[in-house]
């Protein structure tokens, strides 16, 4: 694993939600994003994870998110590992796409994002963060149960 890339995308992580809570009411970073991160298995997974809902929920695209890390690094991705995080990052944004269905199908397609979405939806499914779950994240749950279940079928063909 490249250790350096996960430290740089942990501390821009950090930076960037700073202040974001989660809906459990704990700190987004701390609480969310560095389970997420844990869960992955490749340095590409864990950047993924820390990274994977910056550019909703911070004015940064993508693009911008990417320099970020590469001066948190004092280094340059190649362009290889570069498209890949890139192209992941891209379909994590649930903005970029024009229904949850299609965003959800296309992160299917791409192995990385789909692990990435794996440790995401799982880490949602955790009932036990929620002190007094409501019907409204009973419901959602139901939904994240789905669409794991599809990306799980996917990684399968």
């Amino acid at each position: 694993m490249n250790n350096s890339w996960i430290a740089s995308a942990r501390a821009l992580a950090r930076q960037l939600h700073k202040g974001q809570i989660d809906k459990a009411g704990v700190d987004y970073f701390e609480g969310h994003l560095s389970t997420v991160a844990s869960m992955g298995h490749s340095w590409q997974e864990q950047v993924c994870g820390y990274l994977h809902d910056a550019s909703e929920d911070t004015p940064h695209t993508v693009e911008e998110i990417l320099e970020l890390l590469e001066k948190e690094a004092k280094s340059k991705l190649s362009h290889e590992d570069r498209h890949l995080l890139d192209t992941a990052l891209n379909l994590l944004n649930h903005r970029k796409a024009p229904d949850r269905t299609t965003y959800i199908k296309n992160i299917g397609a791409n192995p990385l994002a789909r692990a990435v979405k794996l440790n995401d939806l799982r880490h949602n499914m955790d009932l036990s963060r929620l002190p007094l779950p409501t019907p409204q994240d009973l419901a959602r749950i139901e939904r994240y149960q789905r669409e794991y279940d599809y990306l799980l079928n996917s990684a399968a063909h």
